[in-house]
């Protein structure tokens, strides 16, 4: 099992924090402190290669890695 000390909770927090900031801005919120605005990219002319692609769940992929773990343990 995973163990989370202090140093890296502190770490996703901050990153989960400034990650939420960046949300909001883009969804019309103010911009942090007078600073420049976050710019999203938005491809133009989508890569024919990549109409088949489907994104991945990784949350719903480490269940299901979880899952396997504890019945391939039972």
């Amino acid at each position: 099992m995973y163990t989370i000390t202090k140093g890296p909770s502190k770490l996703v927090t901050h990153r989960r924090t400034a990650w939420q900031q960046v949300e909001r801005q883009l969804d019309g919120g103010q911009a942090g402190e007078g600073g420049p605005r976050p710019v999203q990219y938005v491809e133009r002319t989508p890569d024919p290669r990549l109409q088949s692609f489907v994104p991945i769940d990784l949350d719903e992929w480490w269940a299901q890695q979880f899952l396997a773990r504890i019945t391939s343990c039972s």
